[in-house]
């Protein structure tokens, strides 16, 4: 009997529509995603082909998770379409076994979706054949990878959804209890996903992944590119592990189905508690209970004739609204959804705002972003649902042929309908607020900040607000639930798929809002004004969209949609009269609120798209990477007056550059840049102006990318010196479409030199760096930093990417601010004073530097303290007093290990600055460090157990005044291990000392995390250590562990010596600059020969290891002494630029290390052995104590993929 109800159910699932209209949409999904990287499903490719193995099986189990909406409309709709229908009284009454009948129809279901994910990866593979895709960006064809995420994703999936969906249908019998389930369902979903996040909590995390989207994760977290190319995980671990579990799970859902259900008539037999909910939640009068007659009698009832008034239908609207919104807040799916929301925000403070191993304190901005990222996002699937519910309940009782014949204006109902959803927009996200302040009352040390929570939450309400507008005037349009909340679910997803096409101008996408950030050290700040106006915009379409689905509420039978249009337009039409009129005031304000913007967006400030970026500095390339290796006049001087005008963020500048000729020949051409600020002129609006300039021709005057090259009448003979004035003046009028931070604030301001100023020559860092965007535009490979065997590039240190063309230079400022704030410039303050109600302040360095220079200012407080006579001071935001003694004790500590070891400190200052979160880094400047406030100060390092990462981070930057200012990396590949790496190397060797070997191991690993993470998403593909380029995951994190271990071999004497010979040698030394290879001759002379290799390996090659402990158990032997037999299985393996390893020979001894049961080391020692699997055993000397573990490598100074496996309980 089973196969007639399948069959039935098959054939009149693939008639429905809606089916296919999910399918469609589903496939171009599937397509785009395929054959180009606008709608990526899944986050970037990398450099992976778009159709790698990986690629593929996580876009189609992202997929499959996105089909849930089907799943619930084919598996709910065909279990409840008999209730809903009448009918199961009939059908319950026919001789049949239940679990045929149910068996038949999840089939049906599990089938249809099974027909839909073939066409959709039927169209992926289409896609990436003639997609369109770049032939280069397309791999080896292949079906296995396409059937193996088939059967290993996809279908579990769905048998695990299918199965949750009909144990919910068929227990409750309610389609609100199932949208209840579903949305549950996500948001565990979503709190479980924030296991995945801590290292300790990847197995755990992937085993509660219903969808293996994380297990397929922690399975490939570590692939290089070549490997993503070319193979799919294995089956096994805890991607095997999780399949047969929820595998398990689905079939045990199924029998409980079959088991609970009972084909009787709702209300008749004992039921589940899932269905004495369910029925709890949908009784109305007249099902099973009695209405009660009013008290008053007819008579008097009757005695005055009811008149209608304008007010009475006010009336009717607040008691509708009333009545609506008091069934939502009090029904229990709200309740729960709520409930679960605030669960879900209180597992993402806990574990998504974690950085290493610490969390920052529970400011009130925080929690407002904690809201927004844990509670809110499900408020949007709460709306979608109640927008049908509250549209079609009516519908759905049976109860609308009553409620339309009621005396009721048409627009009371819908305005009521708009006001619950907004009010409950406010009830649910005012819910977190309570909760929120209990978290910053558990933790302590913060104030609370009520006005804050209020304004914060009513602005995050604004855009949850419009789409619950647009989601509810959607069910009226569609006039049918499912269709609905299709739609529904387009809208939502609407503005992150237009993004990923390059389509970002907020004008365009619906509820598309500018970014909005608050600062602790400056509010809102001068964004809140532009963002209104674009709240303004949609608020205005979303009442002429309402006003629009006024025009077809249903009442009676719903005519069809070209007859529906006709009435709306007749003469006495719902589109007629005051609300046609109210319309067309709507549109024409929508219109000239959209035409402010755009003047504000487009006119007075510039607008690009993300193409129009792409293609700006592509054309730069194009026009000016010619003169690349022209010869330019060299910066030697630098004199400004920076005034500042904080509140109308705005600045003046007027300088004086004094160039010199340092070549052996004359130069006839002078190349001068422009600034135009971040992003090619979209965030600020730059003018300069160039004065006095000496007798010239104007070559090109380019003013889209700000070139301005002449031609000298006199060229500038060699040791000639040209004076060079300038203005500069930097204005943000108006708002721009994106809303970003501009540098210039009410209270934080900061920006760099080479951000404004002009500089001279081509500026490389303009040049794209993708590949991929590169060859859409005829350009070649990206261009890297010059070679090291390039010798000629000595003469240029690291900064002419950014078009500064100087060596040492004499600096000297006057910065002016307004009258509460003080500016502050590198150099010391040799004079301040107050004119005409601002503050001034005059800097000079006392000794040449490179020209890496910032201005900043704001309101701050100041805490001092000493280190050898040379003063500290933390300049801080008087809310964030937090972690200002760490970072004093970080400079302390940075400033006595570098002066002990390398030389001394050059200046006699050291400041340290709170800068706003727009910039979200800390940077070193001559005497002068910003750091921002979302990095350090609101660190909560107050726990002892977790890494004070504060103290890190500032040692980190007081050490680049000796790596990257004493001694200046050259403009060629490797600079960065000398800036960066070296910073790196010190900060671990100063946090070893202040908080032991631990600590820095819990660092090192999560630095181990980052780098083999990294190599997969590297682009342009892994070079070595000495070679690299801008890659973080490089200078930082392999650098980092590349440093320590040669430290552990070498020992930290040797190292160290080597890096004072070099810096003695090159000591604020212009060119020849100094190199990787200077570096590592240094080291080289260091290490005696047998750690020859062990430098080659580090820092010219890219080596890791796969290491592993495969079998150790323990004897004691007749004397009392224990042996060890281990079996072990080593792997050293070399890897090229896109991630191909080849197997070496293990050179090089490995660590073992015995522990006993009482943690107690009982054996320690070095051993030699060949790759491949080998078998020794230890004998362990003085101790009677039963061996209980053993570890390879315990100091964690190899690379290796998995350091899980290089320890290991001993067996008995």
């Amino acid at each position: 009997m089973w196969s007639e109800f399948f069959r039935f159910d098959l054939r009149y699932q693939l008639r429905q529509p809606m089916l296919w209209m999910v399918t469609l949409v589903l496939m171009s999904l599937g397509w785009f995603s395929a054959s180009s990287d606008a709608i990526r499903i899944g986050g970037a490719a990398g450099a992976a082909y778009l159709n790698a193995p990986v690629l593929i099986a996580n876009q189609l189990g992202i997929l499959s998770v996105l089909a849930l909406f089907l799943v619930t409309m084919l598996i709910a709709g065909s279990v409840l379409r008999d209730t809903d229908s009448g009918m199961s009284d009939l059908l319950y009454a026919t001789p049949m076994h239940k679990s045929a009948y149910l068996l038949g129809r999840f089939l049906a279901g599990w089938v249809c979706c099974l027909v839909v994910f073939v066409l959709v990866t039927m169209s992926m593979l289409v896609a990436s054949a003639i997609g369109g895709a770049d032939p280069e960006r397309i791999g080896p064809t292949s079906l296995w990878p396409y059937v193996w995420s088939m059967g290993v994703l996809v279908l579990p999936n769905l048998l695990f959804v299918t199965a949750l969906l009909m144990l919910l249908a068929a227990l409750t019998r309610s389609l609100l209890m199932v949208y209840v389930g579903v949305l549950a369902f996500m948001v565990l979903w979503s709190a479980a996903g924030l296991l995945a996040q801590r290292q300790e909590g990847l197995l755990l995390g992937s085993l509660l992944d219903p969808f293996a989207l994380r297990a397929l994760a922690h399975a490939t977290r570590y692939y290089t590119n070549a490997e993503m190319n070319q193979r799919l995980p294995e089956l096994s671990g805890a991607l095997l592990a999780n399949r047969l579990l929820w595998m398990l799970v689905a079939l045990t859902l199924l029998t409980l189905t079959v088991w609970r259900f009972q084909p009787l008539h709702a209300g008749t037999a004992r039921q589940s508690w899932l269905g004495r909910m369910a029925s709890r939640l949908t009784r109305t009068p007249g099902r099973g209970q009695a209405v009660t007659a009013p008290a008053q009698p007819v008579a008097a009832r009757l005695r005055r004739a009811p008149r209608w008034k304008l007010s009475s239908a006010w009336r009717q609207c607040w008691s509708m609204l009333a009545l609506d919104l008091r069934g939502i807040l009090r029904s229990l799916p709200f309740m729960i959804m709520l409930l679960l929301g605030l669960a879900n925000f209180v597992v993402n403070y806990l574990v998504g705002g974690i950085r290493i191993d610490s969390v920052p304190y529970p400011l009130t901005r925080l929690m407002l972003q904690e809201l927004d990222g844990g509670l809110n996002p499900a408020l949007a699937l709460v709306l979608l649902f109640y927008s049908g519910e509250l549209v079609h309940k009516d519908r759905q009782a049976r109860i609308d042929a009553l409620s339309d014949a009621m005396p009721v204006a048409d627009w009371v109902p819908l305005l009521a309908k708009c006001g619950a959803l907004l009010v409950l927009v406010l009830v649910y996200m005012g819910a977190g607020v309570p909760v929120a302040m209990l978290i910053q009352a558990v933790q302590g040390g913060v104030d609370y900040q009520p006005g804050l929570y209020v304004q914060g939450t009513l602005l995050a309400a604004s855009w949850y607000g419009l789409m619950a507008l647009a989601l509810l005037a959607l069910q009226v349009l569609a006039g049918h639930r499912y269709l609905g909340y299709a739609l529904g679910e387009a809208l939502l997803l609407s503005e992150r798929l237009l993004q990923g096409m390059g389509m970002d101008n907020h004008l365009y996408s619906y509820a598309a809002l500018p970014t909005l950030v608050y600062s602790d050290m400056n509010g809102y700040g001068h964004y809140l004004a532009g963002w209104s106006w674009f709240v303004m915009y949609w608020t205005l379409f979303a009442l002429a969209l309402l006003l629009l689905a006024q025009a077809f509420w249903q009442r009676g039978q719903m005519p069809r949609w070209r007859l529906a249009l006709a009435l709306a337009l007749a003469p006495s039409g719902a589109l007629r009269g005051w609300r046609g009129a109210a319309l067309l005031v709507c549109l024409a304000a929508w219109a000239a609120c959209g035409r402010w913007i755009d003047y504000n967006t487009s006119v007075l400030n510039l607008y690009l798209s993300p193409a129009e970026r792409l293609d700006w500095r592509a054309d730069y390339e194009k026009t000016w990477r010619s003169t690349l290796a022209t010869p330019q006049p060299r910066l030697v001087s630098v004199q400004t007056e920076v005034a500042l005008f904080p509140q109308q963020q705005r600045a003046e500048i007027r300088g004086h550059y004094l160039l010199q000729n340092k070549e052996s020949t004359a130069l006839a051409t002078l190349q001068l840049q422009r600034s135009s600020g971040a992003d090619g002129g979209m965030v600020s609006r730059v003018d300069t102006a160039f004065l006095n300039l000496p007798p010239h021709t104007v070559l090109r005057d380019d003013q889209r990318h700000g070139v301005l090259l002449l031609r000298l009448a006199q060229p500038l003979a060699p040791g000639a010196q040209l004076a060079l004035d300038f203005t500069v003046s930097i204005r943000h009028p108006g708002f721009t479409n994106s809303g970003k931070p501009v540098p210039i604030n009410d209270n934080g301001t900061l920006f760099t030199f080479d951000e404004f100023f002009p500089q001279l020559g081509y500026q490389a860092a303009r040049e794209l760096d993708d590949r991929n965007a590169r060859r859409a535009r005829g350009l070649g490979e990206p261009h890297r930093h010059p070679a090291r065997t390039e010798q000629a590039a000595v003469r240029d240190n690291y900064l002419k990417p950014l078009g500064i063309q100087a060596d040492l230079v004499a600096f000297d400022a006057i910065v002016s601010t307004a009258a509460d704030q003080t500016a502050m410039a590198p150099g010391s303050l040799l004079r301040q004073w107050q004119q005409q109600g601002r503050n001034y302040f005059h800097y000079k360095l006392v000794r040449p530097t490179l020209p890496f220079l910032s201005f900043q200012s704001a309101r701050w407080s100041v805490r001092s303290a000493q280190w050898q006579g040379i003063p500290i001071r933390v300049y801080y935001h008087p809310q964030h007093p937090y972690n200002v003694e760490r970072m004093l004790a970080g400079a302390r500590a940075a400033l006595a290990y570098n002066s002990r070891h390398f030389g001394p400190y050059p200046y006699d200052e050291l400041r340290i600055l709170e800068t706003p979160l727009y910039q979200s880094y800390a940077r070193s400047f001559p005497m002068t460090i910003p750091i921002s406030e979302s990095l350090g100060f609101i660190n909560d390092v107050r726990d002892p157990a977790r890494f004070d990462h504060v103290f890190y981070v500032t040692a980190h930057e007081v050490t680049h005044h000796w790596w990257g200012e004493q001694v200046m990396a050259a403009d060629m590949q490797g600079g960065p291990l000398i800036t960066e790496s070296l910073s790196e190397y010190v900060a671990l060797m100063t946090a070893e000392q202040q908080y032991g070997k631990a600590a820095v191991l819990r660092l090192l690993r999560w630095n181990l995390d980052e780098y083999l993470r990294g190599r997969g998403a590297d682009h342009n593909g892994e070079v070595a250590l000495a070679e690299v380029d801008d890659q973080v995951y490089l200078q930082y994190r392999k650098g980092s562990l590349a440093f320590y271990r040669l430290r552990a071999e070498l020992g930290e004497p040797a190292v160290n010596l080597a890096l004072r010979r070099l810096l003695e040698a090159h000591r604020y030394q212009p060119a020849p600059y100094v190199t990787s290879s200077d570096l590592l001759t240094e080291l080289r002379l260091q290490s005696p020969p047998e750690r020859q290799q062990l430098l080659t390996d580090l820092f010219e090659r890219i080596v890791v290891y796969d290491n592993r402990i495969v079998a150790a158990s323990a004897r004691q032997r007749a004397d009392g002494r224990w042996e060890v037999p281990l079996k072990l299985r080593l792997a050293k393996l070399v890897a090229d630029a896109g991630g191909r390893e080849v197997a070496q020979a293990y050179d090089e001894p490995i660590e073992l290390v015995v522990y006993g049961s009482s943690g107690q080391q009982l054996y320690h020692g070095w051993h030699r052995l060949p790759a491949g699997d080998a078998s020794l055993t230890l004998v362990l000397d003085g101790s009677r104590e039963r061996p209980a573990r053993v570890a390879l490598d315990p100091g964690q100074l190899l690379i290796d993929r998995n350091l899980a496996d290089n320890s290991r309980q001993i067996s008995p």
